[in-house]
């Protein structure tokens, strides 16, 4: 699915859509999560009359806890707004620039901007480095664990 970034913005459109994520073969890569993924992209001008992106994601990822290794499901619900920029120079000025502007991220212009890899990228963002439950009964480094070696004490 490509876009026009900038004619998608100024134009105000919108795009929305549900994805399996079984089907996004970078996310499988990290683990096997489960789940549908809903998006919606909208398309606007800022303040300062710069095309912009606005993606929402949402949803409920399944995954099994890195703790205990039941089951687990990870509720995300992320709005990220992007500028698009003309130059790479504009892009890396408006993000690098120490004046804190007030662009939280940012993309090129493209005539065939590809939507489903930026919600591929923001997915990837958005999931836990090692997913676990809040309150789990897995193990911990606190509790007993038999020592290996106990049983050779036993045979001397």
């Amino acid at each position: 699915m490509k876009i026009n970034n900038v004619k998608f913005a100024k134009a105000r459109e919108q795009l929305s859509a549900v994805i399996q994520l079984s089907d996004l073969a970078r996310v499988q890569e990290i683990d096997q999560y489960g789940g549908e993924i809903s998006f919606k992209l909208l398309g606007d001008v800022d303040n300062l009359q710069r095309p912009t992106l606005q993606l929402s994601i949402y949803g409920i990822i399944s995954t099994l806890c890195q703790n205990c290794m039941h089951p687990l499901e990870i509720k995300i619900d992320n709005l990220t707004v992007l500028t698009v920029f003309f130059s790479e120079e504009k892009l890396d000025q408006a993000l690098f620039s120490e004046e804190g502007s007030e662009v939280v991220d940012g993309v090129l212009a493209e005539d065939d901007f590809n939507v489903m890899q930026l919600v591929e990228d923001e997915i990837i963002m958005l999931l836990p480095y090692a997913p676990k439950h809040e309150s789990c009964l897995g193990l911990s480094y606190h509790d007993p664990v038999e020592n290996q070696f106990g049983v050779l004490k036993k045979i001397v």
